[in-house]
């Protein structure tokens, strides 16, 4: 696509959803964001966007469909590839572009952008409170403390601090996948419950969580332990894992930033599950402004439980059609390790969304300075608790050509639980053990 035609396809869209100038004074949603769409058409209207993403899913429902064939069969707007790449470079990350010029099958398929995200009214009326940056001591639990971010930590911390809903258990797989797209499959259980799913828990906690593999065989048997604070408190997380071949309860230390999991090879740190997490202390955070990127989002696909794994996965990690691509702005923050901590990342590059605050994409860095992993983190609309949420991570590795990816369901028969409550007594250290016996 020349880009001629590449800005015509801007205009009609544009005009199709009725874009407004994206320097509105004044002019926010509830979450912080710029409620008018860019000048040049490519991100809309949230409101216009939001009422347009909320009928399709309607006209599904009414359907009795239940799944969002709406947006599942919609077509590319057009396809970025390595031949046309330097048309788009001020929309690619340089992660993204470096992917796009490492692999040549390698697509990025780009849709009709929806600024989807959403809340629950009550949810959304708790984050209206918060109309400035200041913190009463007995109100730190904020789920977006920082609607006006002034540095990069703020934003970081509105990540961190985001609603994810009060209660969720789920079965995934992650992948490892090869440069031929040979994978293997490790299965993971957990159950994440914030203080207010709990007959009592303590009101520094953001959240308790247990995990424990399914499969393989090889695998099963130890459980997790986590307890999260809430980010604003700026206290350490506190975790134990029971080993089964051991038979005992133990303090797990290393379940924090550069520490790498069993059964991804290595290919992520443990700060990098849910786009990121824990600890902000090993890194300056720069905040570099805000920009209009290609970012993955609405990736609805991959709800699909008739598709399976070996349709999902090719030649250098995830066949490109499963990965919609949508221009959104996002907060651009660069993380440089301190010269007083280790950490096997020298640098990151955090792209954030302005609507969720939730990560998008990463780029790291090795130590010696080179672009090393890039990451992309696909968000859905959940449907039925009505909040933004991961539905796929995927980390490329571009020394090894190798990719990691976390988050499918797609061949698991149960589908994730939300608005459960449960006793605090079942996430103890006492309790490891017990649950093992299950």
């Amino acid at each position: 696509m020349t880009k001629f035609v590449f800005m015509v396809v801007c205009f009609v869209y544009a005009c199709m959803v009725g874009i407004a100038e994206s320097n509105t004074t004044g002019m926010h949603t509830y979450s912080g964001a710029e409620s008018g769409g860019t000048s040049d058409g490519l991100v809309p209207d949230y409101h216009e966007s939001s009422k347009k993403y909320k009928e399709l899913v309607d006209r599904n429902y009414q359907n009795g469909n239940g799944k969002n064939i709406g947006i599942e069969s919609e077509r590319p707007i057009f396809i970025v590839n390595r031949n046309n790449m330097e048309d788009y470079s001020r929309y690619l990350s340089l992660g993204l572009r470096a992917i796009v010029d490492k692999y040549p099958n390698f697509e990025i398929q780009v849709f009709n952008s929806y600024r989807s995200s959403n809340h629950p009214r009550k949810i959304k009326l708790k984050i209206e409170e918060s109309l400035n940056n200041f913190h009463h001591p007995d109100r730190l639990r904020k789920y977006i403390p920082f609607k006006f971010p002034n540095n990069g930590t703020e934003v970081m911390l509105n990540h961190l601090s985001r609603y994810q809903g009060e209660s969720e258990e789920k079965k995934v797989h992650s992948f490892v996948v090869n440069s031929k797209g040979v994978f293997t499959r490790v299965g993971v259980w957990s159950k994440r419950l914030s203080p207010k799913a709990l007959d009592k828990g303590s009101n520094e906690m953001q959240y308790y969580v247990l995990a424990r593999y399914f499969e393989p065989a090889s695998l099963v048997g130890d459980i997790l332990l986590v307890h999260e604070p809430i980010p604003l408190l700026k206290k350490k997380r506190k975790a134990w894992i029971y080993s089964s071949a051991q038979r005992r309860v133990r303090r797990a230390p290393d379940a924090s930033h550069d520490a790498t999991g069993r059964g991804s090879q290595g290919l992520i740190t443990a700060d990098q599950i849910d786009g990121f997490n824990g600890d902000l202390d090993r890194f300056d955070w720069k905040l570099r402004g805000k920009q209009t990127f290609l970012v993955p989002y609405n990736v609805n696909k991959l709800d699909n439980k008739n598709i399976m794994y070996s349709d999902i996965f090719g030649k250098n990690c995830m066949v490109s059609e499963f990965i919609r691509y949508e221009f959104h702005r996002v907060w651009v923050v660069e993380a440089r390790l301190k010269q007083s901590s280790r950490h096997i990342y020298s640098k990151r590059v955090f792209y954030v969304d302005e609507d969720s605050w939730m990560v998008l994409m990463e780029d790291t860095y090795s130590t010696r300075g080179e672009l090393w992993r890039v990451a992309f983190h696909g968000l859905v609309q959940q449907k039925t608790e009505n909040f933004p949420w991961y539905r796929v991570h995927v980390h490329h590795d571009l020394n090894n050509e190798m990719c990691f990816v976390s988050g499918l369901d797609n061949e698991v028969v149960s589908l994730p639980k939300f608005g459960f409550t449960d006793k605090l007594r079942n996430y103890t250290p006492d309790a490891l053990r017990r649950t093992n016996n299950r």
